[in-house]
């Protein structure tokens, strides 16, 4: 069930364009919304609270799966939770100006739209140039594809659509509190850090098997069981090993700022391929249902 959800799901996001409503953001929000004004997830919130007030909705959800629904039924809500939570429409947009702006030359707008993308996580500086701002740009989006993509995956073939619902939330959430520097904000980031402490291993052991195999073992070696290592850099540095650029392609970059985020974003397509055939092996075997 989980694989045939993954596969309807991975099809759908490519073949339909997303509206709000079709986007685990909105929801989030509102809950955040609704949170703040029952004075829930105020400055004065411990980070127990805001631990437990992220779980509410996947537990909620997992009762209802549990007590309510039926083997079919529960694939129809799986696959519609799974729609709504993997993905970014916005980021897609913003992808997609980025290389128009690359085409034309203007560092300017690459610049900008790369400053569009949000990125709390980072701890990267552009120092300005082409090959910078295109590094940069190909570091937040391979980032942020494995926060939309890969570790919603993860999350959904380990616990189901809560699992899902639970890092979507958290994800949103955190970018929210990161980006209005509430006091709870550490907290919050200490929670991703754990949610994705073992899914951002995965997914960069699934590009260095996609990838450069030989380069990126060692850094994804010394990584592996770190536990003072920040997520985002763990993945930038593992997936820049993983995809070296060709010197033709490093005298492209020095014109066109495209060329590093094109080549990660094909590295970040293997690897949900990866995720995928990994996941078919698993439900072949009978670990997965």
């Amino acid at each position: 069930m989980m694989l045939m959800s993954l596969l309807l799901v991975l099809s759908l996001e490519r073949l339909i364009s997303k509206t709000p409503s079709w986007h685990i953001e909105k929801y989030a929000s509102q809950y955040r919304d609704f949170l703040q004004k029952k004075g829930w997830l105020g400055e004065k919130a411990s980070s127990a609270a805001l631990y437990f007030y992220l779980l509410v909705p996947a537990l909620l959800l997992g009762a209802i799966e549990y007590w309510l629904l039926g083997a079919f039924l529960t694939f129809i809500e799986q696959s519609i939770v799974l729609f709504i939570c993997i993905g970014c429409p916005v980021l897609r947009g913003i992808y997609k100006n980025f290389l128009n702006a690359a085409q034309r030359g203007d560092l300017q707008a690459c610049s900008m739209y790369t400053d569009q993308l949000g990125h709390c996580a980072s701890q990267s500086d552009s120092d300005g140039s082409a090959g910078a701002e295109g590094k940069s740009f190909g570091q937040h989006l391979t980032w942020l594809n494995y926060q939309h993509y890969a570790a919603v995956m993860l999350w959904f073939i380990a616990f189901g659509a809560p699992g899902a619902l639970f890092y979507s939330i958290s994800r949103s959430t955190t970018e929210a509190l990161c980006g209005a520097n509430h006091p709870l904000k550490g907290a919050a980031g200490r929670l991703m850090f754990a949610l994705d402490y073992i899914p951002v291993r995965v997914t960069a052991f699934g590009m260095l098997m996609m990838g450069h195999f030989s380069r990126a073992l060692p850094e994804w070696l010394s990584h592996a069981l770190q536990f003072d290592v920040p997520a985002y850099d763990v993945l930038t540095h593992i997936s820049a090993k993983a995809e070296v650029l060709t010197p033709e392609e490093h005298q492209m970059q020095a014109e066109n700022a495209a060329i590093e985020p094109r080549v990660l974003v094909k590295l970040a397509k293997r690897n949900v391929i990866f995720l995928l055939v990994i996941t078919s092996a698993l439900t072949l075997v009978g670990s997965l249902a």
